[in-house]
């Protein structure tokens, strides 16, 4: 009886271990944050909505928020290495490989987020900007306006001369300290893990951040109070090893590529929904926002109006990037 009880356990692991492994997916895309439930959060959980259905299960989509996968810097070598699959983070952190990824965050490039978002939903500067990085081993699989950069400070900016003589953390792109070089501001180029240990032991003064960073990092206790001031977005950049694509049959290349170029529309409005809720939150916890007066609102933007024009001197390919999404922004309602 016994041995028959053993026989039977036997069989049935086998059964069970076959068809584990027959639901087993061939291939996993592990998508990389530095952050957390937030709108490039949301934008990896849409990927993997549409990404495992379309691909009948053989791609299992893996979600790794909150650095898990290693700084900015280190994801997005192990793109390139195809140690990692998938990273979605402001396109600044890019521009280490390629200049040009610094330029959607030049100020004053667009009215707003929803304007911004208008412009990237055109055509070809979609696909102009998901191309950018081919050659260094990153497919682009979509870019969106997800946050507006916000400033807190130890001590609070009130007004312009505020800036002055502050260290302040920046994502590391030329556009960032020569916008605030022009403020008298001493730039620091930090990934986020580094700034928020950083502002806590008070090595930097400051940091120019996108709203989530500052309620989803509890960072009310450095500051309650953060400056608006509408120079700068975050555009979220979403890119794929393309050593990792090469691995995948064609059929299901094609498939990761286009159903994460799909979810845009879906990102847009989860953005416009958790940005919206971003300040009550951080009221909530007993913030507030500055604004400079409508003088020294408009001197800033004389002060920033050429910072495009000043880092693209010399380097073709970035100034052909950014005069065309100058004009295009020029020109979209």
């Amino acid at each position: 009886m016994k041995a028959k009880l053993m026989s039977s356990a036997l069989a049935f692991g086998l059964v069970f271990g076959i068809s584990s492994l027959a639901s087993a997916a061939d291939f996993t895309m592990k998508i990389g944050l530095s952050s957390a439930e937030d709108t490039e959060h949301f934008y990896a959980r849409a990927m993997k909505e549409v990404i495992e259905p379309a691909s009948k299960g053989r791609i299992e989509v893996q979600i790794f928020p909150r650095g898990q996968l290693g700084t900015q810097s280190a994801t997005i070598q192990g793109l390139q290495l195809g140690t990692i699959e998938g990273f979605i983070t402001p396109a600044d952190f890019y521009q280490g490989i390629d200049p040009r990824m610094g330029v959607l965050s030049f100020a004053f490039l667009f009215k707003d987020r929803a304007h911004a978002n208008r412009v990237l939903a055109n055509p070809g500067i979609q696909e102009k900007i998901a191309t950018v990085l081919d050659a260094k081993g990153i497919i682009g699989c979509g870019q969106a306006a997800t946050g507006d950069v916000r400033y807190m400070t130890h001590a609070p900016i009130h007004k312009l001369a505020d800036f002055n003589g502050k260290k302040m953390r920046i994502n590391g792109t030329d556009a960032e300290r020569e916008r605030f070089r022009r403020v008298g501001v001493t730039s620091v180029a930090m990934n986020l893990a580094d700034m928020l240990t950083a502002l806590q032991n008070k090595t930097i003064d400051g940091s120019g951040s996108g709203t989530t960073i500052f309620v989803n990092f509890n960072l009310e206790t450095v500051s309650k109070e953060l400056l608006r001031i509408e120079d700068t977005l975050i555009v979220s950049y979403c890119g794929i090893s393309k050593k990792w694509l090469d691995t995948l049959p064609a059929d299901l290349r094609a498939t990761v590529i286009k159903e994460s170029r799909g979810v845009y529309a879906k990102v847009i409005k989860a953005s416009d929904e958790f940005n919206d809720s971003l300040g009550k939150r951080w009221e909530a916890k007993g913030g507030k926002f500055n604004r400079l007066s409508d003088a020294e609102q408009k001197e800033l933007g004389q002060k920033l109006a050429t910072v495009g024009d000043t880092v693209t001197e010399g380097k073709a390919e970035m100034r052909a990037l950014y005069s065309e999404i100058k004009a295009l922004s020029a020109t979209t309602p």
